[in-house]
């Protein structure tokens, strides 16, 4: 495609028409990618969770963008709600002390106690302090080898998906892909 510049006038009225048409396609572009990486991210989250995301966590990452009249701005981000119940494996672990199941314990999809707390309430698992341990008894069982179900320890769990490295990598990424002039910040 030839265009033929003659004149100042000219060369200003198509500088300024070509810039606008820049300046949207750039912010079309970093909107796509962000709105990719958030993709990306989210699936890398259920990937990384053993035995599969629950439906709370495979919808925790969002994606928001807002046009101002000069540029574009996007975020990523964990969902409020999801993230009270992500932090301790999305951006630092912290000790808990909780019932750790036993071979003998039957368990929910995600690897806890079936009916813990139902059962603990209608009187079927006693709690038993032998030892200096706390011992989680289910009374129903007759078979001493099967009765102990779980032993209360501190529990510390390990970061599953590091949101704060991932998503600065892929901001770096978009970024070093756009030409432009802009500016990153962490809120």
């Amino acid at each position: 495609m030839r265009i033929d510049i003659n004149g100042l006038g000219t060369a200003k009225s198509y500088i300024n028409k070509r810039g606008k048409e820049l300046g949207k396609d750039f912010q079309k572009t970093l909107i796509r990618e962000t709105r990719d990486l958030s993709i990306k991210m989210q699936k890398e989250l259920n990937e990384s969770i053993d035995k599969g995301a629950v439906p709370f966590t495979s919808r925790a990452i969002l994606f928001t963008y807002k046009l101002t009249g000069t540029g574009v701005s996007t975020s990523i981000l964990v969902k409020d709600l999801q993230a009270k119940y992500l932090y301790d494996v999305l951006v630092k672990p912290k000790a808990i002390e909780k019932f750790i199941p036993t071979s003998a314990a039957r368990l929910t999809k995600q690897g806890n106690i079936t009916g813990l707390r139902n059962n603990l309430r209608k009187g079927r698992y006693k709690i038993v302090n032998k030892g200096g341990k706390e011992r989680l008894i289910d009374t129903a069982q007759r078979k001493q080898d099967r009765r102990v179900i779980g032993l209360r320890e501190d529990k510390r769990r390990k970061l599953i998906y590091d949101f704060y490295e991932k998503g600065e990598q892929g901001a770096i990424l978009i970024v070093s892909n756009i030409r432009g002039r802009f500016k990153v910040k962490k809120q």
